[in-house]
């Protein structure tokens, strides 16, 4: 263990202590009053106002987004908070007094606690200021789960200069509070969007040969797309497609001219991603072409992969560990196919996502993305003490190299 967490360590414990209650409320207020991607205007201005409070200077950065410096010199680790909610209406909860306040929007992916836990965070490296052996800085990203991402946005706009390593976590309502989830390697999956516009020719459902049916060929298009993973890809391999909207018609006795497919591919390696694509475009092509109509294909790119690197992975362990003991440190056997923007901060610089767990043992369980889910505010505490130990010896490794 190295002096700095050895001399900091007893203090890290008791800011730590005196900062949770303000984590709390900061989450309780985020809960209350959620708002959906590049529309954070006020969860940014609460946030720049409770850190600012505390003597901390934000400034703001993709538009709805915060960054804070602290430290000395130009910060060499990042830690990465999201701010952004979800369009799904909360289920009140018995007992839960903070409930959303904005119909048809909640966290419902637990970027409150993220948030609340990057603002305690800062707090405690604030504290702890003129012992810190470099600098970190602090990014709360809007927009994580919409396309254009918040990560992607800032990482254009320069919040990587410098870092050396970034740092994140996500909540995990499978894990109880007190056990966290890690792993090395791949972590996540990659996740684009592909929309496809077929074209017939619309007429009257009496005279079918007079028209061109879009409907049609769209039952064909969806039944080809969900057999490309079986046709295409190693069984060893991963992907995944859906067709999550479909559009088309006007009325039951007009056969339809146009119809609109919108769905998500998810892929673990560059080399899959690329044959799903040319898979799609391929098909939809060919069975267009085949029903003598015609098709537009958009394919846009999503989250990137997210590989924990295997440095970060041993420092953090090791926070873990000292936190939680050996039993509340639990390996993660595969890689999730969901997506994550944090992978784009993983392509540029070594990067490290925990799960926390925060299963709350008092109510039934309930899955992210969904309107039941509530998060073990527990947890914050916990968070912190891993992820301030990660900070403060992964600030040490980059000190003692340069």
């Amino acid at each position: 263990m190295s002096v700095v967490w050895t001399s900091l360590n007893q203090r890290l414990d008791q800011t730590i202590k005196a900062t949770t209650p303000l984590a709390v409320d900061v989450r309780r207020q985020l809960h209350q009053y959620p708002e959906l991607g590049w529309k954070e205007h006020k969860t940014q201005a609460f946030l720049t106002e409770t850190l600012e409070k505390q003597g901390l200077k934000p400034r703001v950065a993709a538009k709805t987004g915060l960054i804070v410096d602290i430290g000395t010199g130009t910060p060499s680790v990042l830690y990465r908070a999201d701010i952004d909610a979800l369009p799904i209406g909360e289920q009140p909860k018995e007992g839960i007094s903070f409930g959303s306040k904005h119909e048809g929007v909640m966290h419902a992916c637990g970027h409150d606690m993220h948030s609340a836990i990057g603002v305690g965070l800062a707090l405690t490296m604030h504290e702890l200021s003129e012992t810190l052996p470099g600098a970190v800085r602090f990014m709360f990203q809007p927009a994580e789960e919409i396309i254009p991402s918040g990560a992607e946005q800032m990482v254009n706009e320069g919040v990587l200069e410098g870092i050396e390593y970034a740092l994140a976590l996500h909540v995990d309502p499978h894990r109880t509070t007190g056990n966290v989830g890690v792993r090395d390697g791949l972590l996540t999956a990659t996740s684009d969007t592909y929309r496809i516009h077929l074209r017939g020719k619309a007429g009257h459902s009496a005279r079918p040969h007079l028209a061109k049916d879009a409907i049609l060929l769209a039952a064909d298009v969806i039944r080809a797309l969900y057999s490309l993973v079986g046709q295409r890809i190693d069984p060893l391999d991963a992907a995944v497609i859906n067709v999550g909207l479909i559009e088309g018609g006007s009325a039951e006795n007009i056969i339809a001219g146009n119809v609109n497919l919108t769905g998500v591919v998810r892929t673990m390696r560059r080399e899959t991603r690329e044959k799903m694509h040319d898979g799609i475009r391929n098909t939809v092509a060919s069975l267009a072409k085949a029903y003598d109509c015609e098709a537009d294909i958009e394919i846009q790119l999503g989250s990137s992969p997210i590989h924990n690197d295997p440095i970060l992975h041993t420092i953090l362990q090791q926070a873990a560990r000292h936190v939680l003991g050996e039993d509340g440190v639990h390996p993660i056997e595969k890689p999730s196919t969901g997506a994550e923007d944090f992978g784009r901060i993983s392509d540029v610089v070594p990067s490290y996502m925990m799960r926390l767990g925060v299963k709350c043992e008092d109510l039934p369980f309930a899955g992210l993305h969904t309107p039941n889910f509530f998060a073990d505010e527990n947890a914050i505490p916990v968070a912190m003490g891993i992820m301030s130990r990660t900070i403060l010896q992964t600030l040490s490794l980059t000190a003692n190299r340069g």
